[in-house]
């Protein structure tokens, strides 16, 4: 059940998405590379293996925060 959810989510998301680019389309790139991530994300969800799936969650959850990071000492530095 939880994955369907996660499914229907991440349809009505891209359907969201594709308005946005319909609309606007100075968002193009970025919507593309938003869209691309979530299919990546909902895929990896519906693997059926559960000891590698963890390593990967681990390893985004990881490179999220380093992003954060990164985005706060380019802040801090006064280059954003």
């Amino acid at each position: 059940m939880i994955r369907e959810i996660v499914l229907a989510g991440g349809v009505l998301y891209l359907a969201i998405n594709a308005i946005q680019l319909i609309e606007n389309q100075s968002v193009g790139g970025e919507g593309l590379l938003v869209g691309i991530i979530y299919l990546i994300g909902v895929g990896a969800f519906w693997y059926s293996e559960e000891e590698p799936l963890k390593k990967w969650e681990y390893l985004v959850i990881w490179v999220a925060v380093l992003l954060f990071v990164v985005y706060g000492v380019l802040h801090y530095g006064g280059m954003l």
